[in-house]
C-alpha cells in the first residue's frame, strides 16, 4: 500500500493507494504518527478510495486493531475521518470501527463523501 501525507489547514490529508496489509498498516501508522507535525489527538482526513480492502480477512481487521493498540499513546484521543464510496469498503471499515474501539482513544468515522467527512473531522 502507497500512502501520500500533507498537513494542511490543521489536519492531516492522507491518501491510501493499492493493496494493504496488516504489515502496510502498521507502517502507516509509524509513517504518520513519525510526521514532525503529528502529536496525539491530531486530525486525520484519510481517502481511501483507491485502496484495496476486500482481501482482508476478519483476522487481518482485529490484527490492525492490535497495531493500533500499540500506539495508543502516541495516537491519543486522534480522530481519524475515512472517505469511503464504495460499499464494500464502508463496510470494512464500519467492521474495523468495532475491533479497534476498545484498543485505543481516538475516533474512527466513515464517511461516503470527503465533504461529510470533514465537516464531522472538523468539527471539534
Amino acid at each position: 500500500m502507497e500512502y501520500k501525507v500533507t498537513f494542511i489547514d490543521g489536519y492531516f490529508d492522507v491518501k491510501l493507494i493499492g493493496k494493504s496489509s496488516v504489515e502496510d498498516s502498521a507502517a502507516y501508522f509509524d509513517f504518520l504518527i513519525a510526521h514532525k507535525r503529528w502529536s496525539p489527538g491530531s486530525l486525520v482526513l484519510s481517502d481511501e478510495t483507491e485502496i484495496e480492502i476486500g482481501h482482508l480477512t476478519v483476522n487481518d481487521l482485529e490484527q490492525i486493531s492490535k497495531v493500533c493498540g500499540e500506539r495508543r499513546t502516541a495516537i491519543g484521543a486522534a480522530r481519524f475521518a475515512a472517505v469511503v464510496p464504495k460499499d464494500l469498503l464502508y463496510g470494512m471499515n464500519r467492521m474495523f470501527q468495532v475491533y479497534v474501539e476498545p484498543s485505543w482513544d481516538a475516533k474512527i468515522n466513515a464517511f461516503r463523501t470527503r465533504d461529510e467527512a470533514l465537516t464531522w473531522l472538523l468539527s471539534i
